[in-house]
């Protein structure tokens, strides 16, 4: 018998990007995502290329932190010379405890040029600490492909399932010792679709893994510290 479970749905709140994002480029990978759906309405975020895209997912995904925002500014600088007078962060990130950070997503070949990195000192001078605590810059060097693979699949497996989420949620506030994802599921009454439901414990605190990837039904999960 199969249960069914009414549950009402709300779009996504729209970008919050304070420049306008090209739709469509033959020379760029662009597009939308949306990330928080597991707390209620999703929240769409822009990206303009497959860099700032993979950086979205690891800001998003990066514990502690609670909110990313796209394209904020215009951030006024310094006047010199025939320089760009304003700039937009391409991320600013926000952490539960509020420190803000600004995310400069660049190439690292691009980033090791002069021009680039008179630039990133004029952004930190007039963006810190009116608008945020600190600005980072981010290359393809800083992105681990195997946090990226967790990221990613923490969104991927964003969408609540309810009453699977109660069962294993029961299942890991009663565990004892540490299982395969497989046997925790099995034990929770769910079985292996109780995957995506795992891994949303596992975001959350609820459950513990001791590798960043991979992390599949093979893979031990202990109590975390969260789990209630």
């Amino acid at each position: 018998m199969l249960l069914k479970h009414k549950a009402a749905w709300s779009p996504p709140r729209p970008s919050r990007a304070s420049r306008a994002v090209p739709r469509k480029s033959s020379n760029h990978f662009l597009g939308q995502m949306t990330f928080g759906e597991e707390s209620g309405s999703g929240q769409c975020l822009q990206f303009e290329s497959k860099l700032e895209h993979d950086v979205a997912l690891l800001l998003i995904y990066h514990p502690g932190v609670v909110d990313v925002i796209e394209q904020v500014g215009p951030i006024a600088l310094a006047p010199k010379g025939n320089e760009p007078a304003t700039h937009f962060l391409d991320f600013v990130t926000v952490e539960a405890e509020g420190r803000r950070t600004g995310v400069m997503v660049k190439p690292w070949v691009r980033a090791q040029r002069f021009q680039f990195q008179d630039l990133a000192l004029r952004v930190r001078a007039a963006a810190v600490p009116g608008l945020v605590d600190r600005v980072v810059v981010v290359t393809e060097r800083e992105v681990d492909p195997h946090k990226l693979a967790r990221a990613s699949l923490f969104h991927y497996c964003r969408f609540a399932q309810p009453l699977i989420d109660v069962r294993l949620s029961q299942a890991a506030a009663n565990m004892a010792e540490p299982m395969t994802v497989r046997s925790f599921c099995v034990q929770a009454g769910v079985g292996t679709p109780g995957f995506h439901g795992t891994v949303r414990l596992i975001r959350r605190g609820a459950l513990q893994v001791g590798v960043d990837w991979p992390i599949d039904l093979d893979s031990v999960v202990e109590r975390g510290e969260l789990a209630a």
